[in-house]
């Protein structure tokens, strides 16, 4: 991905192109020691998970910072992350079809891959591959913890599993994974630690079942930036993929975690239709409500109602006038949703002190097989 063309380090926030996706550097930096602290402190492992950010240079800063390795949502974004340098991958999902798989074997030639296994048959599919490859990637069996979305049903189905991969020959047993998305962003933080609790217990009660039916449990991986601080009350768990808290965004913002908006999205007014309504050039190609319309960058006094393709829709809430913006001022967007809005854009500009010193290709952005 070649940069975009032009002189563009040195350049002043007010001298950059809008609509375009900025990263505050000394935030994004205390985000990401904030989080490695914690995990220095635990003694635990921090895998980030790439696919809030897509991006090798952020990844290797939190592999500097003391991540173990990362975490990665798709087989394009780990081929992706392979390229940068990158040794240590984990893809958290199930990769299935003769295609991905042929792919995966030959980037287990290139990096130490991990991947998630929640089926018999993809299990024997990979190991299949793995054969014929002459290679020996890493598996984690995959356990349903209340998420119902994917994974294998804690018990004798975990247990099953993880003895089937101990036992083919060109996989290696790494450990076990869960997630517990459907209680991570929950806003009451008593409710979130109950529930989240609860899931977690799940997930170490399988590393004991599997324990003991005689196989070794390496490694006990969960989720994500809502929760990290409660997984790693948990003996049995031994590393965890958050990946929101080095950007963070609108929805994380809400749960009051400690950690800065590093992401916002640069974008111009481009019309003041009334006197208590402002448009700018930002609108559902820039960024994705699916968490709820984006905030505006200390600005209290307005909301963003509604988005359009090119445009932001924003108002005053209680209707009163807004008399000091005009056509052609700059406003910045906090995305309600950062993983998904990351994936808008080809390129993240790299800020500090309003100066822009640094731009970054979001090289994984669209990788979705």
């Amino acid at each position: 991905m070649e940069l975009p063309a032009g002189d563009y380090i040195g350049m002043r926030r007010d001298e950059i192109d809008t609509p375009v996706l900025l990263v505050d550097l000394d935030a994004l930096d205390s985000n990401i020691e904030k989080m490695a602290a914690h995990f220095r402190e635990t003694v635990k492992h921090l895998r980030p998970h790439s696919k809030s950010h897509k991006t090798p240079a952020i990844a290797h800063r939190q592999l500097e910072a003391g991540a173990l390795g990362i975490t990665c949502a798709k087989l394009g974004e780990a081929e992706v992350m392979a390229d940068a340098g990158i040794r240590d991958i984990l893809i958290a999902n199930e990769i299935v079809g003769t295609k991905k798989i042929e792919r995966l074997m030959h980037l287990a030639t290139r990096c130490d891959i991990m991947v998630a296994v929640d089926h018999p048959a993809n299990l024997n599919a990979l190991n299949a591959a793995a054969a014929a490859s002459g290679v020996f990637p890493r598996v984690l069996v995959e356990v349903n913890i209340g998420h119902n979305r994917c994974g294998a049903a804690p018990g004798q189905a975990a247990v099953d599993l993880a003895q089937q991969a101990q036992n083919a020959s060109h996989l290696r047993f790494a450990g076990i994974m869960g997630y517990e998305g459907h209680v991570v962003d929950l806003e009451d933080g008593a409710e979130r630690e109950e529930r989240a609790s609860e899931c977690l217990q799940r997930l170490v009660d399988a590393r004991a079942d599997i324990e003991a039916a005689g196989i070794s449990v390496g490694i006990c991986s969960s989720s994500a930036t809502g929760d990290y601080y409660i997984s790693t009350r948990f003996d049995g768990i031994t590393e965890v993929q958050a990946g929101s808290y080095a950007l963070m965004d609108a929805a994380y913002g809400r749960l009051e975690l400690g950690f800065e908006n590093a992401l916002t999205v640069l974008t111009t007014v481009g019309s003041r239709p009334t006197s208590h309504q402002v448009i700018t050039d930002a609108g559902l190609k820039s960024l994705t409500p699916e968490h709820g319309f984006p905030l505006v960058k200390d600005r209290n006094d307005l909301e963003c109602h509604a988005l359009s393709e090119e445009h932001g829709r924003l108002r005053t809430p209680d209707g009163t006038d807004c008399t000091d913006l005009q056509v052609g001022d700059l406003l910045e967007f906090i995305p309600g949703h950062g993983c998904t809005t990351v994936n808008l854009h080809d390129y993240l500009y790299a800020m500090r002190g309003g100066q822009l010193v640094d731009v970054w290709p979001i090289a994984a952005r669209g990788k979705v097989r």
